[in-house]
């Protein structure tokens, strides 16, 4: 009767814990999701690039909170494959941000293009070369 209990409640903690997101997904899995988030990356840094005249530099920092959000997706995922470096991003990454907020406030767009234009393409350089490391396709 005891061991019937403890089996049981070992099966409840497993199923909860599964329930929970606690089951690790496999590598194939993980680099899929990394893959994907990647390619979101790409997608929110491209249309931060594609900022027109018409834009302000606050809709450069929105488009830099986009690259924020897909960035610690691309974070999160990666943390699940093994062997794989965020440094160079991070720190391509971490670059643009600073880029972003040292805009001045009145800044034309044009020279907040061009100010951040090197900073854009660092990390879409970076995320390109994980992408490949990956042999992501899409």
């Amino acid at each position: 009767m005891k061991k019937t209990g403890i089996l049981f409640v070992a099966l409840v903690l497993i199923l909860a814990c599964a329930g929970a997101g606690c089951v690790q997904p496999s590598e194939k899995e993980a680099e899929a999701q990394l893959c994907q988030d990647l390619g979101e990356l790409g997608a929110a840094l491209e249309n931060m690039e594609n900022t027109t005249l018409r834009s302000s530099v606050g809709d450069i920092r929105d488009g830099r909170d986009q690259v924020k959000s897909a960035m610690e997706k691309v974070r999160d995922s990666a943390a699940e494959v093994a062997n794989i470096r965020l440094d160079r991003l991070n720190a391509a990454y971490e670059d643009l941000d600073r880029a972003v907020q040292d805009l001045p406030d009145d800044a034309t767009v044009p020279e907040a293009i061009q100010t951040i234009r090197p900073y854009v393409q660092a990390v879409r350089d970076e995320q390109r070369n994980l992408y490949a490391d990956l042999n992501c396709t899409g």
